[in-house]
């Protein structure tokens, strides 16, 4: 998924720039219809969260509840992985990257959206892992 193509589709939203508060990587105003990045964001994190504040838009306004919202917030975080980390693509950056923050960097993501997508793995997609590191390991 190309998270900017995403964003350009969505004609009837903005996209905003500002210094958030520390801590707070995008804002999604679905009343104003304004996406807002924090403008300190490094483009890994920018790519991240831009398509993570674009599921915000599209799944809608959410219950003021904290429980349902930490559910959502960690659903999103879960779709973010999936679609910016394809499995292939991970297990190649995995093979090679001495550190998770290489292997972030290779994939074009930022920290927390790689071990989110390394912490939901689906167990087949765990298996595929295995198999591609321990081919890795008889390799070199």
């Amino acid at each position: 998924m190309h998270p900017w193509r995403e964003l350009r589709a969505m004609d009837d939203w903005t996209l905003d720039w500002e210094r958030l508060p520390r801590g707070v990587l995008g804002v999604c105003d679905w009343e104003a219809r304004v996406i807002t990045l924090d403008s300190r964001l490094r483009q890994p994190e920018r790519r991240c969260t831009v398509l993570h504040e674009i599921l915000h838009a599209k799944r809608g306004v959410f219950a003021d509840d904290p429980v349902l919202m930490a559910k959502e917030e960690a659903a999103i975080e879960r779709l973010v992985a999936r679609a910016l980390i394809p499995l292939r693509a991970l297990g190649e950056a995995l093979a090679w990257a001495h550190t998770l923050d290489e292997a972030a960097d290779e994939l074009w993501v930022d920290l927390a959206t790689l071990r989110a997508r390394l912490d939901h793995l689906h167990p087949s997609e765990r298996h595929y892992l295995i198999r591609r590191l321990e081919h890795d390991d008889h390799t070199r």
